[in-house]
């Protein structure tokens, strides 16, 4: 007789983050809070908030997320302050359309503001936002506004450190969370003040090995988002390393030993770490006579 394996049925609300382009749209991942950059920019530097939990109303979110939350608002108006000198900033929580508590963040201007040699108004001011009224941001630039405001989140961290690195990633499918997993977790947190964990998605899963993980995205993402080890969990939408590294200012990658050789190049520094014997997810699945659907 096999073991049960017991998968988490509280996730993150997927229909509303995927609604604003997550995970490409991706700012910072909270423990409690995703932040993503609006796909539609009212104004400049607009974002949505969307707490992780399973919840419909803003009074059953957590303690925890509601502690957490004044820390990002905080984080929010220091970036938005600094990088464009915002007037205000108007909170909407509408949860009309998209149940899931979250809150669209748009910066109010009582003056045109410039990013990238273009200058950008808030034609609403002083009076309401209007959602519905768009900047006309082609790609180039909203892909360069979401790399800005991910570097300057970044930079709100502390610049000392006590270990070796300050960033570390790490990232693998985590399809079913076993020991050689924590073990290089916790390794990994050993040397650096900094975790940051890529997890697969399922697309690319199924682009590289063919099918489908036995646990969902949402699931194995929340997994890790609850190990102690770890500081902050990112999709990884493709194996574009470099990209990390610059996107996240990572100083060392971990993996394990028998990438040696074979892992893309990247500028950061890289720790190998040795496989815990007779443990994979591979022997897992055999074992329990797991087939992917």
């Amino acid at each position: 007789m096999f073991p049960t394996i017991l998968l988490c049925t509280e996730f993150m609300p997927q229909v509303t983050l995927k609604k604003f382009a997550y995970p490409e749209s991706l700012i910072k991942s909270y423990q409690h809070w995703d932040l993503l950059l609006r796909p539609e920019q009212p104004t400049l530097g607009s974002m949505v908030l969307i707490c992780k939990e399973s919840v419909h109303q803003y009074s059953s979110i957590s303690k925890e997320a509601a502690d957490e939350q004044s820390l990002i608002i905080s984080d929010i108006e220091r970036v938005l302050k600094k990088r464009f000198d915002y007037t205000k900033i108007n909170y909407l929580m509408l949860m009309m359309a998209d149940p899931d508590v979250h809150f669209h963040v748009i910066p109010r201007y009582e003056s045109p503001v410039e990013f990238c040699d273009k200058v950008f108004t808030d034609k609403q001011w002083p009076n309401q936002p209007s959602l519905a009224n768009e900047l006309q941001l082609d790609d180039i630039y909203q892909q360069e506004l979401l790399k800005t405001l991910k570097s300057d989140f970044i930079s709100l961290e502390s610049k000392e450190t006590t270990k070796k690195y300050r960033r570390m990633y790490t990232s693998g499918c985590f399809d079913i969370f076993h020991q050689g997993h924590l073990n290089i977790l916790k390794k990994t947190k050993e040397l650096c003040d900094y975790l940051i964990v890529g997890v697969s998605t399922d697309e690319v899963i199924i682009n590289s090995k063919g099918r489908p993980p036995i646990i969902p995205f949402e699931e194995r993402i929340s997994i890790l988002e609850a190990n102690r080890y770890v500081d902050e969990v990112i999709p990884q939408v493709d194996k574009n390393k470099q990209a990390v590294v610059d996107q996240y200012n990572i100083d060392a990658i971990s993996v394990g030993s028998d990438w040696k050789g074979k892992y893309p190049p990247v500028t950061c520094e890289m720790v190998y770490f040795d496989y815990t014997p007779n443990v994979s997810s591979t022997v897992l699945k055999q074992k329990l006579n797991i087939t992917p659907k």
